[in-house]
């Protein structure tokens, strides 16, 4: 009877592990088609959605009940793990379309943080 409670306590701790995680998702690489048909306009708004999506992600970065639960299955490093991916992905995506601004001469934009 004990095995058996030892072996559903240890199954509903890994269950836990894997909701325990936060998942902020990812910006996706600027690609060719948007590259050849952004106007100025439509990147200044790709970029303000961008920096948008790095304030939801430092947001919901802030402790939490979750963040208990990460630090016992995985020492919180799952979720340090996930944010630094999305925060990249939204550096990486904010880069390419300033650089695109700057290869079509786009003016520049009157709302910069």
């Amino acid at each position: 009877m004990k095995r058996i409670a030892l072996v559903c306590t240890l199954l509903l701790l890994a269950s836990i592990q894997g909701c325990a995680t936060k998942i902020y998702g990812r910006q996706g690489s600027v690609t060719s088609f948007e590259r050849t048909t952004m106007t100025c306009r439509e990147m200044d708004l790709e970029i303000a959605k961008t920096r948008g999506f790095v304030d939801h992600v430092n947001k919901e970065a802030a402790f939490s009940g979750r963040d208990i639960l990460a630090f016992l299955a995985d020492f919180g490093i799952g979720n340090n793990l996930e944010r630094t991916a999305a925060l990249e992905s939204a550096d990486t995506r904010i880069k390419q379309l300033e650089e695109q601004r700057q290869i079509k001469q786009c003016a520049v934009a009157s709302a910069q943080p």
